[in-house]
C-alpha cells in the first residue's frame, strides 16, 4: 500500500491531497483492468472460461465474465449472483436432463464430481459446446451441500474437429464399401462372359479339328464376339470408375454440347446400327454449357448406353436442350415406380436389354456419385412400356454464350 500511495506530506493542502488520491485511484483502476485482461488471456488460451461457484441455498451463481461474453451477452445483461436457471434454461433439449441428472447424482453423493459436456444456446441463437466439472466445497451441519465450485471450458472448437473427423471416417467408410461392392459385382459378372469365351473357343477348336461345319463355327464365333464385348464393357466401366476417382470436380469450363453429343454418338454407332436405332441430336449449335467436361461425358455415355440397351429395334433416341436442361429421351421398355425409386441405390440391379444385353450396374452408381459434385441436377422420369427421360439441369450459371 505504501508503494502505491507513496509518502504523504503533512504540509500538503487539502486539494493537493485529493488530487493525489484521485491519481492513486486511477492507478488502482488501471491495475485492476490489467489483472482482468491477464486473467482472460490465461483462461481463453486453452478454452478455459474460469471458475464458477454456486451457493446452493441462496441459488446464486458466480462466474467468470468470459462465460457470459462467449455466449454473446454483455456483462450488464448477466449480473453476478444470477440464478443457475439463467444457464440451464439455455441448454440444448437433448442435453438438459443428462446435465440435471449429473448434478443430482453429485448432490446426493452418488458421484464424486459433477462432470458433463453439453450444448448451450448463445444470445444469437447458435449452439456452443461446454465442458463443466465441479465438486461440493462446503457442507452444512447435516452434511447437506452448501457450496459447489468448478471450472468450465468452451470445447466448441474441439467438438467441431471431432465432427469433421467423424464425417471423414464416414465418407472413407462409404467409399471403401462402394469399392468393395463394385469390384465384387464386376468380378462376379466377368466370370460368366469369360467362361463363355473359353468354353465356346474350345468348342470352335474341337469342331475345326473334327469337321468343317461352317454354320456351327459362325454361331460359336458370334457367341464369343458377344460375350467378349460384355467382358470389355465391364472392364471399361471399371477403368472409367477408377479414372473418375482422380477427376478434379472443380474443373469447370465451357463445353460445346452439340459437338460433344456427336462425339459420343460415334462411339455407339455399332450398337445403334445393330439394333437399327436412330439417334437424333436436336441440341442447337450455339449452346455452350459451363460445367465439368469429363464428368458430363461419363454421365452422357452411361445414359446413352442405357437408352440404346432398353430401346426397341428400329427405335429412336432423342437428345434436346431447352431452359438450361439437356434431355436424353428413349421410347423403350421404361421402368416401374419401384425400379425408378431404387435406380441409384444398388450396384447389382441391372436388367437385360431388349436384345438380351447384360449390364453391370456400375454406370448409374458412378454417375450419381459424380453428378452430385457438379453444378448439374439429375432427374429421371420413366413409364413402363413408354420409355425413359433423363434430364440434366445446369444450375446457377449462364449457359448461353
Amino acid at each position: 500500500m505504501e508503494r502505491i500511495m507513496g509518502t504523504i506530506d503533512e504540509h500538503q493542502s487539502k486539494d493537493e491531497l485529493l488530487e493525489r488520491l484521485r491519481e492513486k485511484d486511477r492507478l488502482l483502476a488501471a491495475l485492476t483492468n490489467q489483472l482482468k485482461e491477464v486473467e482472460q488471456l490465461k483462461f481463453a488460451w486453452a478454452g478455459n472460461l474460469g471458475q464458477w461457484s454456486w451457493d446452493v441455498q441462496a441459488n446464486k451463481v458466480s462466474f467468470n465474465a468470459l462465460k457470459a461474453t462467449t455466449l454473446g451477452y454483455d456483462l450488464t445483461e448477466v449480473p453476478q449472483g444470477c440464478e443457475y436457471q439463467f444457464f440451464t434454461d439455455k441448454l440444448h433439449p437433448d442435453d438438459y436432463e443428462p446435465v440435471m441428472q449429473n448434478m443430482r447424482d453429485h448432490l446426493s453423493g452418488k458421484s464424486d464430481a459433477y462432470e458433463v459436456e453439453y450444448r448451450i444456446k448463445t444470445k444469437h441463437g447458435d449452439w456452443k459446446w461446454y465442458y463443466d466439472r465441479g465438486t461440493i466445497t462446503q457442507r452444512g451441519p447435516m452434511g447437506e451441500p452448501l457450496f459447489l465450485t468448478g471450472i468450465v471450458f468452451d470445447i466448441s472448437e474441439r467438438k467441431a474437429i471431432e465432427e469433421n473427423h467423424r464425417a471423414l471416417i464416414r465418407s472413407l467408410s462409404e467409399q471403401l464399401n462402394l469399392q468393395e461392392n463394385l469390384f465384387s459385382a464386376i468380378l462376379h459378372d466377368l466370370r460368366t462372359p469369360l467362361s463363355n469365351i473359353i468354353g465356346f473357343a474350345d468348342l470352335l477348336a474341337q469342331n475345326t479339328e473334327e469337321n468343317d461345319d461352317r454354320a456351327a463355327d459362325t454361331e460359336f464365333l458370334s457367341i464369343i464376339q458377344q460375350t467378349a464385348g460384355q467382358a470389355y464393357d465391364m472392364t471399361a466401366s471399371l477403368m472409367e470408375w477408377a479414372k473418375a476417382k482422380c477427376l478434379n470436380t472443380e474443373n469447370n469450363h465451357p463445353i460445346a454440347l452439340r459437338e460433344l453429343i456427336f462425339e459420343l454418338a460415334a462411339e455407339f454407332e455399332p450398337l445403334l446400327n445393330n439394333k437399327k436405332i436412330s439417334l437424333q441430336n436436336d441440341v442447337p449449335e450455339d449452346v455452350r454449357v459451363f460445367s465439368n467436361g469429363p464428368i458430363l461425358k461419363i454421365a452422357l455415355r452411361n445414359f446413352l448406353s442405357n437408352a440404346v440397351k432398353y430401346s426397341y429395334h428400329e427405335g429412336t433416341i432423342l437428345l434436346r436442350y431447352h431452359a438450361k436442361t439437356l434431355s436424353v429421351i428413349d421410347h423403350g421398355v421404361g421402368m416401374s415406380k419401384e425400379k425408378l425409386a431404387s435406380l441409384f441405390s444398388s450396384v447389382a440391379g441391372s436388367t437385360l436389354g431388349t436384345a438380351q444385353e447384360k449390364g453391370n450396374g456400375i454406370g448409374l452408381v458412378l454417375v450419381n456419385e459424380l453428378i452430385q459434385k457438379t453444378n448439374i441436377q439429375l432427374m429421371v422420369n420413366s413409364v413402363v412400356g413408354k420409355g425413359t427421360q433423363v434430364d440434366l439441369v445446369f444450375k446457377d450459371i449462364d449457359l448461353q454464350r
